[in-house]
């Protein structure tokens, strides 16, 4: 199989044609005392999810994954913030 590199909305499309491969750009940033966004982009549109809870732009489990890929490469300079988001929903109705 050959190997090009992907780009942000670079995609590839398996051979059932029900599924695409798409290539994102993904990073963190701070935005406020323990508050820390993750900005997509590669899908043609910008678009950003958060831990916080009283943001429209959260997403427990979206956060949660793509912040698990920018630790395993290494692109996570937050160390354990953000780390709230590996809690079940569960556990967490249960603490209010």
């Amino acid at each position: 199989m050959q190997r090009t590199d992907l780009k942000p909305g670079d995609f590839r499309i398996f051979k059932n044609k029900n599924s695409v491969v798409l290539a994102i750009g993904i990073w963190a940033k701070r935005k406020g005392q323990n508050r820390i966004r993750i900005d997509i982009t590669g899908t043609g549109k910008h678009t950003t999810v958060t831990n916080d809870p009283s943001s429209e732009r959260y997403h427990r489990t979206l956060f949660r994954d793509l912040r698990r890929i920018l630790i395993e490469h290494g692109c996570w300079p937050f160390g354990e913030e953000g780390a709230e988001t590996n809690i079940s929903e569960a556990v967490l109705q249960k603490r209010k």
